[in-house]
């Protein structure tokens, strides 16, 4: 049986929606999986809203996507081989909204019996013109989009893999420390990797634990291709124009630390573990923090210097008068 899950579950990344959005045109869902049999049928119901004074008129049209880069930029093109997902799907014809309409309108996707298992990706838009690729395929201008994945029953291979994970600087004189994530996909569906990166000090103590790639409606890999992530460790936020005295001050940090990422992916929760280090020394801090306790060790011989002269004195005044 088909199963259909909308955004709030399962999402590729909103970064893919990097065009330029209709005029006054709102849609939900922005995007929607599909898991189908081979031979099934499956709809989508998608929500149209003209938010302006003005009537719409809509055309729908279909993209095929894949990744264009390690950010997560789609790459739109026409698939020219006539048996992928885009040839799937059929749309209503165009449709005219009303100033202040909302109306539903049914996607319907048709997987073929010879559809390969796995995952296939597409993108329906709608606008007041057909979708024209600009470009390398980045963007697809006066356009918003439903994005579709469907993931087909069968022979389906999950393969993924921390491929880097390390802090972009080895030496830091205070926070932020901002990581790097690669993870690399050779499946053939579409993974989301989810997890933490826990922190810890040189005494092995947990510093800080940031959440990686939690948020269910981004941060997908396609399949054959890898994903970057960047994180980032802090205390305060801070304002660029803050001197190296603020942000060691109040990003304090100190000694080397270790940073774990576990997460897990895929149907079975496969669990990928990677580590890095890092140091953390403030030295303008430090040296201010050498400089008060050199201060207050001359300070304290010569009280104690002085405490013992009195004694002393003392000792000797009353043995004087024997």
């Amino acid at each position: 049986m088909k199963k259909i899950f909308f955004p709030s579950f399962i999402a590729l990344t909103l970064g893919f929606f990097l065009m330029r959005p209709a005029s006054a045109l709102t849609l939900s869902p922005p995007t929607a999986e599909i898991a189908a049999k081979p031979g099934e049928t499956a709809e989508v119901v998608v929500k149209l809203y003209n938010e302006g004074k003005e009537a719409l008129t809509i055309e729908p049209g279909v993209l095929s996507f894949n990744t264009a880069n390690e950010n997560g930029q789609p790459n739109f093109y026409n698939d020219k081989t006539g048996i992928d997902l885009q040839h799937w799907i059929t749309l209503p014809s165009s449709l005219t909204l009303a100033p202040d309409e909302t109306r539903s309108v049914v996607v319907t996707v048709s997987v073929p019996k010879s559809a390969d298992p796995g995952g296939h990706y597409a993108a329906v838009f709608w606008g007041t013109s057909p979708p024209k690729v600009e470009g390398s395929g980045a963007g697809v201008a006066g356009q918003i989009a439903m994005l579709l994945l469907v993931d087909v029953a069968g022979n389906i291979k999950e393969d993924a893999h921390v491929i880097e994970f390390h802090s972009l600087k080895s030496v830091l004189t205070h926070l932020p420390a901002d990581f790097m994530v690669r993870f690399q996909n050779n499946g053939s569906v579409h993974e989301h990797p989810a997890g933490d990166i826990v922190i810890r000090n040189i005494f092995g103590r947990q510093s800080a634990t940031l959440p990686f790639n939690i948020q269910p409606a981004t941060g997908n890999v396609l399949p054959k291709s890898i994903r970057r992530y960047d994180l980032s460790w802090t205390k305060n936020v801070l304002d660029k124009s803050a001197s190296e005295w603020t942000n060691e001050w109040r990003n304090f940090a100190f000694g080397r630390y270790t940073a774990e990422l576990d997460a897990t992916y895929g149907a079975g929760n496969t669990l990928v573990i990677a580590h890095t280090s890092f140091w953390v020394i403030p030295w303008m801090v430090s040296l201010v923090g050498l400089a008060v306790l050199i201060a207050l060790f001359f300070i304290l011989r010569s009280l104690v210097g002085s405490y013992n002269k009195s004694i002393i004195k003392k000792y000797t005044q009353r043995n004087g008068r024997r």
